[in-house]
């Protein structure tokens, strides 16, 4: 026998709501009474309540996808940023596309004229550049757009960022308080606004010191762990080598780490190393990174709060949020070494 196709008025007769109630919720309306959406829920899951994405969509004139725009799909912080994304959108009902742009601004046009082609119902972006990324024809074809991690030039929607001049204040004070006065920085191309921000917040505390940073005291590189290690052990080659080293990214920490290890130095009897990210390789190596960690998962999950805030009610107000760094101290960073 087939079974007879559960509708919505079905779930509003269980949860003792109308159906309007019900579309509310389903559909992830923030203004609902928050025991009354778990009622509603309950009710769904009771009936086994599947919507009808496509009539949805119609009624919309949307489909019930949001767009996840990241610069690199194989930087573990973007991975959980956009399972935080997606949990949110799933629990309301919508299902997420990953666009990675690699750091290619022909790329991230492109993901964003599909989005706008497919009318997609919103956008999660962290964009490639602070300068030359343009979110305006997002804005034209009225679809929803959240930046999250990285700032963008002339966007003045929802932004959900980490205050990474903070976090370069952050190691700046640590490797100084353990008396460090030769410190080299690592950091991505110029242009992104989270690498940017990081050198500002170090160079603050180093200058304040009286330990200007100087040419050799910053390594640029690409955004690659295997980019990263090769720059560190060049630099570890050097009659001048750092005592200590801060690598203001995930990938950078990875690449770090690794050149110093193969190199054949002890961290941190010969350098310290203080890196960004906390992800889980960094506690099941000997010694454990001492790093700067984000709220990946409270970035990932605000942002995708915001575009259902938005679906609800367009002309809500823009939100500015920056949330604040963490600095976990483990076993890479010491006191400079004897000589």
């Amino acid at each position: 026998m087939r079974r007879r196709t559960v509708r919505i008025t079905d779930v509003a007769r269980e949860a003792g709501v109308s159906t309007a109630t019900v579309s509310r919720v389903l559909n992830g309306a923030p203004s609902v009474d928050p025991e009354l959406a778990e009622r509603v829920r309950a009710a769904a899951a009771a009936t086994r309540y599947v919507p009808n994405s496509n009539g949805r969509a119609l009624r919309r004139q949307r489909a019930d996808i949001w767009a996840a725009v990241v610069s690199d799909v194989q930087n573990p912080f973007f991975t959980s940023l956009v399972t935080a994304v997606e949990h949110v959108a799933v629990s309301a009902g919508y299902s997420v596309m990953l666009c990675n742009t690699d750091e290619q601004l022909d790329r991230e046009r492109a993901y964003l004229e599909a989005a706008i082609a497919q009318r997609m119902a919103g956008v999660v972006v962290s964009v490639t550049s602070e300068q030359h990324s343009d979110l305006t024809p997002l804005l034209d074809a009225h679809i929803p757009t959240v930046v999250v991690d990285r700032r963008v030039q002339g966007f003045t929607g929802d932004t959900i960022l980490m205050d990474n001049v903070e976090a370069g204040r952050l190691a700046g004070r640590h490797l100084l308080d353990l008396g460090h006065r030769e410190v080299f920085t690592m950091a991505g191309p110029s242009g992104v606004s989270t690498t940017e921000d990081r050198l500002l917040g170090i160079r603050e505390v180093l200058e304040a010191a009286g330990l200007p940073m100087q040419g050799r005291h910053l390594v640029r590189t690409d955004l690659k762990a295997d980019e990263a290690e090769t720059a560190v052990r060049a630099m570890l080659d050097r009659a001048d080598r750092p005592t200590a080293i801060f690598a203001s990214n995930g990938p950078l920490s990875t690449g770090a780490y690794r050149a110093i290890q193969r190199s054949g130095f002890r961290m941190p009897d010969d350098i310290s190393l203080l890196g960004v990210d906390d992800e889980r390789w960094t506690t099941m190596v000997n010694p454990n990174l001492t790093l700067i960690a984000q709220p990946v998962e409270a970035l990932g999950r605000l942002a995708a709060e915001r575009l259902l805030a938005r679906a609800a009610d367009d002309q809500t107000e823009a939100v500015h949020v920056l949330m604040a760094p963490e600095m976990k101290v483990r076993g890479t960073t010491g006191p400079v070494p004897a000589s």
